[in-house]
């Protein structure tokens, strides 16, 4: 297994999209995203992209982590955790304790998130998400 910090194809990270239920998006605004994002690591069995996630934000004050996947055929194996750990010990480097830090779970992955100390926001807030119209 290989980790990587650069920007794989869109065609690597669409694909990976595909086979862990996490929909379906535009190659161009997949590369955008990509050359817009803070932090990028990925994880690599030769030529196939098993795991990815990525830190986008402003660098400054809010982080936000995002597309935390790993290939079924890859899960329960650590993965998800090295992708953690990565993606950790950019933001142990790069946020001071006022940086807004945050991200959003699906279950049962918010465990995995627990051990790298995030924490539900609920009573006090609540995650939200804009309903896009097409």
């Amino acid at each position: 297994m290989d980790i990587r910090h650069t920007i794989p194809l869109a065609a690597d990270y669409l694909a990976l999209r595909l086979k862990t239920h996490m929909g379906i998006k535009d190659a161009e605004k997949a590369e955008t995203a990509f050359k817009n994002s803070l932090f990028i690591v990925s994880l690599w069995e030769e030529a196939t992209m098993i795991g990815f996630g990525r830190i986008v934000g402003d660098g400054g004050i809010t982080y936000i982590i995002s597309d935390i996947m790993v290939d079924p055929e890859f899960q329960h194996m650590g993965y998800g955790k090295i992708i953690m750990h990565e993606i950790d010990t950019y933001l142990t480097q790069h946020t001071d304790e006022y940086a807004y830090v945050c991200l959003i779970a699906k279950k049962p992955a918010d465990k995995l998130y627990e051990q790298f100390g995030f924490q539900y926001v609920s009573p006090r807030s609540c995650g939200m998400k804009r309903q896009q119209i097409k």
